[in-house]
This record gives structure tokens, C-alpha cells and sequence, in this order.
């Protein structure tokens, strides 16, 4: 399948009031991929990696660029402020073949950029591209000892269960805004993504 790229890029606003844009990732960020993975610490790649990952091959980055956003969507935070940075992080799904209605999802968020609603922006556009394409559940493969994502995505309503030395959380798609108060922001934030994307310009937070 030919890569299918959106045309526009979503103007939101970070928790500190910072413009951020999302957009869906292409080959050509390969480079700001690379750029950002250095950026983060080893702790930030532990987490993200499960493991020791100290450099992306070339072969990596041209899978973690060259998607073709319907069973692979990748989008990723860029700072407006400074649009020649690498930016703020990326989100990505992939589907199963296996479930094609489940995706495994993963968010990256430079250290720099942590504890500003990036992670929950990224998350939102994931489950907003993910309702269209057929995928009611996004699930993350978790460590352990990550408490702050754990218990953002049970506040969301993910179920859990273990695997090893991991935890293995499944968010529905679409979130139950009724489930707690942070699945109702939550959906707020969704809400927004899909205002914006009805244009090419949006606002939320």
C-alpha cells in the first residue's frame, strides 16, 4: 500500500499554554527522529524500550518513518517556537495482524518536554486516527515500575494484565469519559483533535 499522508497539520496548545503542532510522520524525519533519540536520557529510553537501546540503525529509522498510516500511523510534537529542533515526541500505533481491531501504541516524550500534555495530545491523535481505520483498542506494553503512564491509562480505563517483568494495558477506543476525571479531559482533548482535524487549523489542550 502506497503511503497515505495527511495533507495538514494540527495547531494545538501545550499545559503551559506553548504552541505545539501535531503532524502525521514522513520519511523525510528521519533525521529529527535520529536528533530526538539522542535527546533523551537513558532513563526515557529504558522506559520507551524496556531495555538498552543506545542508537537507532538506519533500518529502524526507515521503519519509524516510512509508515503508511493505516496499519502503521505515527504522528509526532513539534515546538512551533523553534520549528528547526527535533521536537517534542512521537506517538505511534501498529496494527495486529493477529486482532486487526487492536494496535500496539507507544509515546515519546523528550525529557525537555516532560509533564506538559504531550504524552496526552499524542495519545489523543492516536485514538483519533485509530477510530476510522477499524482499531477499538490501543494497547501498550508498560513497565513495571513506570508509574506515572500505568496509572494515567488505568484512569482512562485500561484493563491490565501482567507479562514478565512488564505490564501489558489495553485502552478502548473510543475512552469513557465517565470512567474518572482524567478520561473525561481526556476525551475532551480527542474532541478537539477532531474539530481540528475537520480543518487545518485547531486549539485545545
Amino acid at each position: 500500500m502506497e503511503p497515505t499522508v495527511e495533507p495538514f497539520v494540527l495547531r494545538l496548545t501545550l499545559d503551559d499554554g506553548r504552541p505545539v503542532a501535531l503532524r502525521p510522520v514522513v520519511p523525510e524525519d528521519r533525521e529529527r527522529l535520529a536528533q530526538g533519540f539522542a535527546e533523551l536520557s537513558e532513563e526515557s529510553r529504558r522506559l520507551r524500550f524496556l531495555g538498552s537501546v543506545s542508537t537507532l540503525s538506519d533500518a529502524a529509522l526507515r521503519y519509524l518513518t516510512e509508515v503508511d498510516h493505516v496499519d502503521h500511523v505515527a504522528w509526532g510534537a513539534l515546538d512551533l517556537t523553534d520549528p528547526d529542533a527535533p521536537g517534542f515526541g512521537v506517538g505511534r500505533w501498529i496494527r495486529l495482524q493477529s486482532e486487526p481491531d487492536v494496535a500496539e501504541f507507544s509515546v515519546t516524550v523528550l525529557d525537555t518536554a516532560q509533564g506538559l500534555g504531550v504524552g496526552k495530545l499524542l495519545l489523543a491523535v492516536l485514538a483519533v486516527a485509530a477510530e476510522p481505520l477499524g482499531v477499538r483498542t490501543l494497547r501498550g506494553l508498560v513497565g513495571r515500575e513506570n508509574d506515572r503512564m500505568t496509572t494515567w491509562l488505568r484512569r482512562l480505563g485500561a484493563t491490565t494484565r501482567s507479562d514478565g517483568q512488564d505490564l501489558v494495558m489495553d485502552v478502548p477506543v473510543p475512552v469513557d469519559a465517565a470512567h474518572s476525571r482524567s478520561a473525561a479531559t481526556f476525551t475532551q482533548t480527542c474532541g478537539a483533535i477532531r474539530n481540528a482535524r475537520g480543518g487545518e487549523t485547531g486549539k485545545g489542550k
